[in-house]
């Protein structure tokens, strides 16, 4: 008889005890579980306004350079492409894709997240090592002689501002 109550009280430890100390311990989150944020291609892919951008993105094969690391890329939306005569991709998609990359990395500042607010009269190199640069009037962004027509719109691997032309000096 005692043995049964021994194996009893055993049982209720393990159930009262170790049990839910176990099913706190493993529900411990691990980086790999947190959800992060969409990348800078994912935000261009899952807009309309980018259906020429994502098109040179998937041609040039920079949707992962898109994916990591922190950047600044100013994206040229359909009206900006527009402005200089391309209503699709078709011309981009006949050159060669690094025609497409170079073009791409024209508009990108690598290992820098620069937020709207933080830009300053000056210059800054872009992934081909091509100088961008920056005038400032009141509190209006000048990229290149193009207008940011939407600043800020925050991805996990950087910061994506609308411009309103393309680059191409």
């Amino acid at each position: 008889m005692k043995k049964n109550r021994f194996v009893g009280r055993c049982l209720t430890f393990f159930l009262l005890v170790l049990l839910p100390s176990g099913l706190i311990i493993s529900c411990k989150e691990d980086e790999d579980d947190i959800v992060k944020g969409k990348t800078i291609t994912e935000v261009i892919i899952e807009n309309d306004r980018f259906s020429i951008l994502e098109e040179v993105i998937l041609h040039a094969k920079m949707g992962d350079a898109l994916r990591t690391g922190d950047v600044t890329f100013f994206a040229p939306d359909n009206a900006a492409f527009g402005k200089a005569n391309i209503f699709d991709s078709k011309g981009f998609i006949a050159l060669p894709a690094d025609s497409a990359k170079k073009f791409l990395q024209n508009h990108i500042i690598p290992k820098k997240r620069i937020e709207y607010a933080q830009f300053v009269a000056g210059k800054e190199k872009s992934l081909t090592g091509k100088e961008i640069t920056f005038t400032k009037t009141d509190s209006v962004i000048i990229v290149n002689q193009n207008n940011i027509i939407v600043p800020n719109i925050g991805a996990a691997n950087g910061v994506i501002h609308i411009i309103d032309s393309l680059i191409v000096k």
